[in-house]
């Protein structure tokens, strides 16, 4: 992000920070879970078990979020995820249910 557009915001500068960390976690961690041609295959996989893909990653946000209760009340982390890592994951499933929300507005528009 250019030091032009992050002066023109009115947010802390770290938030915007944040967002590219998140955006590269994103592109990191989704070429190892989702098909190339589709970027949200591993989110609409749950699909062929008869779940909708906003419901599975509804899913996968409650397990961060008992993971992150769990953290906050000292339990010992035993996999290397920490309570940032955690959040920056709730950060991304939020992003990519606002996607699967939308295209699923536009389906129903379209019908």
């Amino acid at each position: 992000m250019s030091v032009d557009k992050i002066n023109k915001r009115h947010g802390h500068p770290r938030f915007y920070e944040l967002l590219d960390q998140i955006g590269d976690l994103h592109d990191r961690k989704n070429s190892n879970y989702a098909a190339d041609n589709d970027p949200l295959s591993n989110l609409r996989l749950c699909e062929s078990f008869g779940v909708p893909a906003s419901v599975g990653t509804m899913v996968r946000m409650s397990d961060k979020w008992s993971r992150l209760t769990e953290l906050t009340k000292g339990k010992q982390d035993r996999v290397g995820e920490s309570m940032t890592d955690t959040l920056m994951d709730m950060a991304i499933y939020s992003l990519l249910e606002i996607i699967l929300i939308e295209e699923q507005a536009k389906k129903v528009k379209t019908k």
